[in-house]
C-alpha cells in the first residue's frame, strides 16, 4: 500500500498540483526561483549523486543542483516558468534512480521498498553463501588425491548453481551502478567490485566445468558469496544511519498539524481543512491540545503555548489576548481565536524544518575531499590490478586472473566516499534526535577543533 501511496505522488499530475508541490518547494519571492526537496532511492555509491547532478543540471530550467549520497536528497532550484516539478523527478528517473517529493509520506514509502529489497538481497546472499561454503568444506579438508574426481566436480557445480541467485539477484545493484558509471565516463565505486565479482564468476565457472582449461581446478564460488554478503551487510548498515536521520527530521515534521479549524463567518462557525489551503489573515480556532497552524496573534481568548520544541524553554508559555504564537507550539491551556499572519514555508516551524533538511543535504568538505580523491585512486586501482596480472602472466599464468581479482577486492574503495558522509550523517541525527538545530553539516567538522565553549541562552 505504502508504494502505492508513493507511486501515485510521483506522478505529474500529482506533483504538479500547487496544493501538493507547496509540501517540498519553496519560491523565492525575489526572483521567483522555485527549491524542491526530493528524497531519492536506488543510490549505491558517492558517484551515483554526481549522475543525478549531472541529470539534473541538463534540464532546460534547472539553475543548479545539489545532491547528498549519505542523506539521499536532492536540493534543486528551477525556474517555474520554464519547467515543471515532475520534469525533475522524470530526469531522475531517465537517469536510471527513483525519487519522490521529500515529505513524510512518500519519503516514507520510498524508504520501506528500498529497506526491503535490500534485505531480501541480503538474505539471499548469505543463505546460498552458507551453502556454498557447506559444499566447499570438503574441498578444504580432504587430503590431497582423497576425494574422487568426480565428487569434486558434483560439488563445484552445485556450489555453482548456488551462486546463481547471488550474481543475479543480489549483486545486481553493483553490476547496474557500474553499468551506468561507464556509460557516463566515471569511474564510480562499484566498477571495481563488479569487475572482481564478474571475473571471479567467470573464472571459476571454466574451473568447475573445464578442470583442464586456461582457469584451472580452483573455484571461488565461496569467497565471491561471502564477499557480496559483506558488502550487502555494510551497505545495510549505512542504509539504517540514513533512514534514521531522515526519521529524525520526520518526527519533528509531525509536530506540525495537517489540518486546521477555520472560521468562515462572524457567527464564529467553522470548517475543518488542510493547513496547505490556509492564507494569510484567515482567522483559526485552536482546540485545547492541539497545535497552532500557522504563525499569528491571539484575537480571543487566552492560554498558554508549549514552545519547548522551537525554542527548548520547557515551561510553557503564557498567551493573552494580542500575543504571538508560533506554528507547532502546543495549546495548553483553552481554546483560542488566531488570526494568521505566515503559513506554511513562511512559518518559523518550517523555516527551521528547512533548516535541518537543508543540513542533510549539503556535502561536508570531507566527502567533497574524498569525492575528488576517489575517482583517481579508482584509476590507479584498475591500472595496478592489471599490473599485477601482466607481471603474474610471465611467472604463473594459472594464478593471474586471481591476482587480479584480488587486487580489485582487496582494495575496493568504497569506505573512502562512504565513511565521512555516514559518519556526519549518524551525528547530524543523533543531534536532531535531542532537539539540537544543525544548520551546516561543516560545524561539525569545526567542532573537532574547538577548545572552549560558551553558550548564553
Amino acid at each position: 500500500m505504502s508504494g502505492v501511496i508513493a507511486s501515485d505522488a510521483a506522478r505529474g499530475d500529482v506533483l504538479d498540483d500547487p496544493v501538493e508541490l507547496a509540501r517540498f518547494t519553496r519560491v523565492d519571492a525575489r526572483d521567483g526561483v522555485a527549491e524542491s526537496s526530493l528524497q531519492l532511492s536506488g543510490l549505491h555509491c558517492a558517484a551515483c549523486a554526481g549522475d543525478i547532478e549531472a541529470a539534473l543540471s541538463a534540464v532546460d530550467g534547472v539553475v543548479d543542483a545539489e545532491v547528498n549520497y549519505a542523506a539521499s536528497r536532492a536540493r534543486v532550484r528551477w525556474q517555474p516558468a520554464r519547467i515543471r516539478a515532475s520534469s525533475l523527478v522524470q530526469a531522475i528517473r531517465d537517469a536510471g534512480y527513483d525519487a519522490v517529493p521529500d515529505t513524510a509520506v512518500q519519503a516514507r514509502a520510498l524508504r520501506t521498498g528500498e529497506r526491503r529489497q535490500l534485505l531480501w538481497r541480503l538474505f539471499v546472499a548469505s543463505f546460498c553463501a552458507m551453502q556454498v561454503m557447506m559444499l566447499a568444506t570438503p574441498v578444504y579438508v580432504a587430503d590431497a588425491g582423497s576425494l574422487a574426481s568426480d565428487l569434486e566436480q558434483l560439488l563445484h557445480r552445485s556450489a555453482w548453481t548456488l551462486t546463481l541467485p547471488v550474481m543475479l539477484f543480489s549483486a545486481t545493484p553493483f553490476f547496474t551502478s557500474a553499468w551506468s558509471s561507464l556509460k557516463r565516463g566515471r569511474l564510480g565505486m562499484d566498477v571495481p567490485v563488479a569487475l572482481g565479482v564478474l571475473v571471479a564468476f567467470v573464472a571459476s565457472s571454466g574451473a568447475a566445468f573445464d578442470p583442464g582449461g586456461v582457469f584451472g581446478r580452483e573455484v571461488y564460488f565461496d569467497s565471491l558469496s561471502m564477499f557480496v554478503s559483506f558488502l550487502l551487510a555494510g551497505r545495510w548498515l549505512e542504509l539504517r544511519a540514513r533512514h534514521a536521520a531522515a526519521d529524525a527530521i520526520e518526527r519533528m515534521g509531525a509536530a506540525a498539524p495537517r489540518r486546521a479549524w477555520r472560521i468562515v463567518d462572524e457567527q464564529g462557525r467553522t470548517e475543518e481543512v488542510s493547513v496547505e489551503r490556509l492564507a494569510v489573515g484567515e482567522r483559526v480556532r485552536v482546540p485545547l491540545g492541539e497545535a497552532f497552524p500557522g504563525d499569528g496573534v491571539i484575537e480571543q481568548g487566552s492560554t498558554r503555548a508549549d514552545e519547548s520544541l522551537l525554542s527548548g524553554e520547557a515551561t510553557p508559555v503564557a498567551k493573552q489576548e494580542g500575543a504571538a504564537v508560533v506554528a507547532g507550539s502546543i495549546n495548553l491551556a483553552s481554546p483560542v481565536t488566531v488570526r494568521l499572519q505566515r503559513v506554511g514555508a513562511d512559518t518559523r516551524f518550517e523555516q527551521i524544518a528547512a533548516l535541518m533538511r537543508e543540513a542533510l543535504t549539503r556535502r561536508p568538505e570531507a566527502a567533497r575531499i574524498a569525492d575528488r580523491i576517489a575517482g583517481p585512486f579508482l584509476a590507479a586501482v584498475l591500472l595496478l590490478a592489471l599490473g599485477a596480472a601482466a607481471v603474474w602472466w610471465t611467472i604463473d599464468p594459472s594464478r593471474a586472473v586471481w591476482v587480479a581479482v584480488s587486487v580489485l577486492i582487496v582494495t575496493c574503495p568504497c569506505a573512502l566516499s562512504l565513511a565521512a558522509p555516514s559518519a556526519l550523517l549518524a551525528a547530524t541525527s543523533a543531534l536532531a534526535r535531542r532537539g539540537v538545530l544543525l544548520r551546516r553539516v561543516e560545524a561539525l567538522e569545526t567542532l573537532a577543533r574547538v577548545d572552549h565553549v560558551m553558550l548564553d541562552k
